[in-house]
C-alpha cells in the first residue's frame, strides 16, 4: 500500500481516494488507480480526469447502474442497456473556470 487511512464505516471510500493519490509520501509516480463500488462517486470520475489519473473502479451491480455518455454516439450501441442518457454539456461549459479553480485547488 502507498498509503493507508482508518476511516469510519459509514463513509464512501470515495471521498478519501483522492488524499491517498495525491498526498502520499512515497516516490511512486501513480498513473492508475482501482477502488470497489464504495469508492467512486460521479464527481470523483471527472476529478480524476482532470488531475491525470485512468480510474478503474470495480462497480458492482452495473447492470443497475446507469451512464451518461457526453452525445448519443452510434459505436456505443452494445451499452445502450446501461446509457440512462447524455451530458449537459452545456452547464459543464458555463462553470469550467470553477471546475478547473476546484481540481487545481485540490491539487495544490
Amino acid at each position: 500500500p502507498f498509503h493507508s487511512k482508518l476511516i469510519n464505516v459509514g463513509d464512501r471510500d470515495a471521498t478519501y481516494v483522492l488524499d491517498g493519490l495525491l498526498y502520499h509520501e512515497s516516490d511512486l509516480a501513480i498513473q492508475e488507480h482501482y477502488t470497489d463500488t464504495a469508492g467512486f462517486t460521479d464527481h470523483l470520475f471527472a476529478l480524476m480526469h482532470l488531475l491525470g489519473y485512468r480510474f478503474a473502479p470495480r462497480i458492482r451491480n452495473i447492470g443497475d447502474t446507469r451512464l451518461y455518455i457526453p452525445a448519443n454516439n452510434a459505436e456505443l450501441s452494445t451499452l445502450t442497456p446501461l446509457i440512462g442518457g447524455t451530458i449537459n454539456t452545456q452547464t459543464i461549459t458555463a462553470h469550467w473556470d470553477e471546475i478547473l479553480r476546484l481540481a487545481t485547488s485540490i491539487k495544490t
